[in-house]
């Protein structure tokens, strides 16, 4: 994995910290804190900046602000992430909310000074972040869509609660929109799952090399059910149908003859797909 070392991350706030002039104790106190290499206490006093005194500092100096904060949390969340088991998941939520929440405010506040400082822990926290979603997102895969319990529920809300933020900050992810669309669907949020199924497959279908994946499928199967069965969306049902089944074709032709139980259910999807098709050129007529 290519990312910046929490040192290299640093490093970059301290080339920084001394060219702007602090206009309040607390930044003042932050960019001393940064140049000793006292990192948490430059976070704690960049956040009564930004909480407490953004309308004492120049933009400036706020944008620089906001953008240590985003940059050292997210050298701490790569650091104390080690591993995308469940479990630690679940124990790191809020410090991977938080520095999410973080990085969004930076990206809304950036100027070209901080744009440069922020490419970098951008890229980080986005794949930090994708691989622990990937982790709630295959765990959510099995389960039967048709049947929420109290465990689909809390996964689905923990997706959506924990990176739904995501989206703001890494818009071509379609793995991203794939999964928090399986998330609204679950909570029975169909607009909501229906927007970003749409956007998963706007994405990849722009990738010069798309992957196999179970949970792409999935996103054509519940689309093309949803507006063939629930909003009869003729055009939509087509669209979604006519993709879903040269995806499964290829996900086909990909398994050999020791496969068989797997083909004969992608079999039974693509059968599915161009079934809805032919209603709808039936009732056409």
């Amino acid at each position: 994995m290519k990312t910046a070392s929490f040192a290299l991350l640093i490093s970059l706030l301290i080339l920084r910290s001394y060219s702007v002039n602090a206009q309040t104790d607390n930044y003042k106190k932050g960019l001393d804190a940064m140049q000793s290499n006292r990192y948490h206490e430059a976070m704690v006093s960049f956040t009564k900046v930004v909480e407490n005194e953004k309308f004492e500092i120049s933009g400036k100096d706020l944008s620089q602000a906001y953008a240590y904060l985003a940059v050292i949390r997210t050298a701490y969340l790569e650091k104390d992430v080690k591993t995308f088991k469940f479990s630690n998941i679940i124990a790191k939520q809020g410090q991977i909310q938080q520095t999410i929440e973080e990085m969004v405010r930076a990206v809304k506040y950036q100027d070209n000074n901080t744009k440069s400082m922020l490419n970098d822990a951008k890229k980080t926290l986005i794949e930090v972040s994708s691989k622990a979603l990937k982790v709630i997102g295959d765990s959510l895969m099995t389960y039967d869509e048709s049947q929420p319990n109290e465990t689909t529920e809390f996964l689905a809300n923990f997706a959506i609660q924990q990176f739904g933020d995501l989206e703001e900050i890494s818009v071509d992810d379609w793995e991203l929109h794939d999964i928090l669309g399986l998330a609204h669907f679950y909570l029975g949020q169909n607009d909501k799952a229906m927007t970003e199924f749409k956007k998963g497959r706007e994405q990849f279908s722009k990738l010069t090399e798309q992957p196999l994946s179970p949970l792409h499928l999935k996103n054509f199967v519940l689309s093309a059910n949803y507006y063939f069965k629930v909003e009869n969306n003729k055009k939509e049902t087509q669209n979604v149908c006519k993709q879903g089944s040269s995806y499964t074709s290829v996900l086909i032709n990909n398994l050999d003859d020791s496969q068989m139980n797997e083909i004969l259910r992608l079999n039974k999807i693509e059968n599915r797909f161009r079934s809805y098709m032919t209603r709808i050129e039936d009732s056409s007529n």
